[in-house]
């Protein structure tokens, strides 16, 4: 059918798809970038959010431990183990995407953690430092660490928030640009048939 046309109807019609040709490969262009954004954003809720709310709900647990330790001033004898695994854990915490403000509270409370192993160290050394003021010191010390805890899970919610709404966006997006994609070719296709079934006549020259 293209055989039939007009060279200047081929040109129309080659316009029309080189058109239809760019809105594809922009289009494509677009969706990877918003791809790219929403697969990133959902590793890193994965990898520096639900991971680390893990990390901190174990810190809790030891530190709520190390608590009820001082308060009844007896077993200190898994503080080795207990604080390996509080290391570990510290480490793979600060390993993750930290914003400033969890990382200045990561640091104040790994800060902290090696003061209270300082303490511990010294009851292990004699149980009489419990009566000299090691205890309430420890104790205040584990209402910094609680503290710092905290701070560390808002930031968690308050990031995780964050990233779900960008993934929303990115989500929002694609949906627009696919909508506008299919509206701008399905006109293209109706230019193009209209130009294939309805030429336009253009006037010719009339010689003398």
């Amino acid at each position: 059918m293209f055989i039939k046309l007009k060279t200047s109807q081929r040109l129309h019609a080659g316009f029309i798809l080189a058109i239809a040709f760019l809105l594809v490969l922009g289009s494509n262009r677009l969706y990877h970038r918003h791809f790219s954004t929403l697969q990133n954003t959902v590793n890193s809720v994965y990898d520096d959010r639900v991971k680390v709310q893990d990390y901190i709900y174990q810190l809790n647990n030891i530190f709520h431990t190390k608590k009820l330790r001082f308060i009844t001033e007896e077993n200190f004898t898994d503080l080795a183990t207990e604080n390996e695994k509080a290391e570990k854990l510290l480490s793979d915490f600060a390993l993750t995407e930290l914003t400033t403000k969890e990382y200045s509270a990561l640091n104040e409370l790994t800060s902290q953690f090696h003061k209270l192993k300082t303490f511990e160290n010294k009851v292990l050394q004699s149980q009489d430092n419990l009566s000299n003021g090691v205890a309430l010191l420890s104790l205040q010390t584990l209402k910094k660490i609680d503290e710092k805890l905290d701070v560390l899970a808002t930031i968690q919610l308050k990031e995780s928030k964050q990233m779900t709404q960008l993934s929303n966006k990115a989500l929002e997006s694609n949906l627009l640009l696919s909508r506008l994609s299919l509206g701008f070719l399905i006109c293209i296709g109706v230019a193009l048939l209209a130009l294939i079934f309805y030429p336009i006549k253009t006037k010719e020259s009339v010689l003398d």
